[in-house]
């Protein structure tokens, strides 16, 4: 009988436990949204890879192929914007099962073409096989300014945890790609949350100059994994307030309709690709009003961190003090997210 696999970040602590290579080029290895390595005086080159496969991170009927590209871009670039950074280069590897067509790949190619220019991104290779099932793989190259790196490990006691934008937007926007009887006009903008994110790159930029950031990740698997996230690589526990947590008005009837508790979808969706980050208290007002003036994105405080021994939890719209349970996505473990109830 064939062993399990663990789940995805228990396997890559199994697996990168045994690697014995080290490179004092590698500023920042494994751990991270990005590996950080030198560059030159003012530089660190930030460097990512995201592996998007047919029937686990999207199904083919449902989607046009314009999305598939233009989201594998965006999560990677997503990465470089959660260190601060800003993406420069992308090389694109495609596994093509034989019943694809070149129409729908050029059609995949011409959404990644989009995302690259918009974000002055050079597609400067790749690679192509064949496979059973379909996959995109992005590696992508950014470069940070040495003093404005942000990494997951720099959270302090006391900080508070902020967060741009509205967050279940795109779990939301999943229920609408599985069964478009609920793509209605008032939850196109969900879909589109859930197909052709936006990367915070803007904003990025404006925290990682302002030195006021102590730790920052973007919300990819889900914000209640994120936070975990920087709560293990600070050494911190962490309180995070339900009630506090920015739910968009559509998003909240939308899941009133099916349903669904709007604040599971924004604890435990992912894919929103907000930055997800820690300011010290004195710090807090004055960084949101910059984010706010220079780019018009709302920045909510969400929860503090606290003592590592602390641990980590949620205060309920209750009121109530209860575990904070990391219920995000896995790789491995969790159903694939494309995939209609009835299959």
């Amino acid at each position: 009988m064939p062993l399990k696999l663990p789940g995805e970040f228990e396997l890559i602590k199994k697996l990168t436990s045994e690697l014995k290579v080290k490179n004092r080029d590698v500023i920042v290895g494994i751990g991270d949204d990005c590996a950080v390595l030198s560059f030159d005086k003012n530089y660190l080159e930030l460097v990512t890879c995201d592996i998007q496969v047919a029937g686990r991170h999207f199904v083919l009927e449902n989607l046009e192929p314009e999305n598939i590209g233009h989201k594998a871009i965006a999560i990677n670039i997503s990465d470089i914007a959660a260190m601060g950074g800003l993406p420069t280069v992308c090389l694109i590897s495609l596994i093509l099962p034989k019943n694809i067509s070149t129409d729908f790949v050029q059609r995949i190619y011409r959404g990644i073409d989009i995302a690259c220019n918009k974000y002055n991104i050079q597609v400067a290779g790749g690679n192509i096989s064949s496979g059973k099932d379909w996959a995109i793989d992005i590696f992508m190259l950014g470069k940070v300014k040495k003093r404005d790196l942000l990494l997951r490990s720099g959270a302090n006691i006391g900080d508070n945890v902020l967060v741009t934008g509205t967050l279940g937007d795109a779990a939301a926007g999943l229920f609408i790609a599985k069964d478009r009887k609920f793509l209605l006009v008032k939850t196109k903008r969900l879909l589109q949350r859930q197909l052709a994110p936006n990367p915070r790159i803007g904003e990025s930029k404006l925290i990682a100059a302002s030195h006021m950031a102590t730790a920052m990740i973007d919300v990819s698997d889900g914000l209640s994994g994120d936070i975990g996230h920087i709560c293990e690589r600070s050494r911190v526990g962490v309180e995070i307030y339900e009630d506090k947590l920015p739910v968009a008005k559509d998003m909240l009837e939308f899941a009133k309709s099916i349903k669904k508790n709007p604040y599971d979808l924004a604890l435990n969706g992912g894919e929103d690709y907000e930055l997800l980050f820690t300011v010290s208290k004195k710090n807090t007002e004055l960084l949101i009003s910059k984010i706010k003036k220079k780019t018009n994105t709302n920045v909510n405080i969400i929860g503090k961190i606290l003592p590592e021994k602390e641990g980590s939890w949620l205060v309920n719209s209750d009121g109530k003090r209860i575990r904070l349970k990391l219920e995000s996505w896995d790789h491995i473990l969790s159903l694939p997210k494309l995939v209609s109830e009835s299959s």
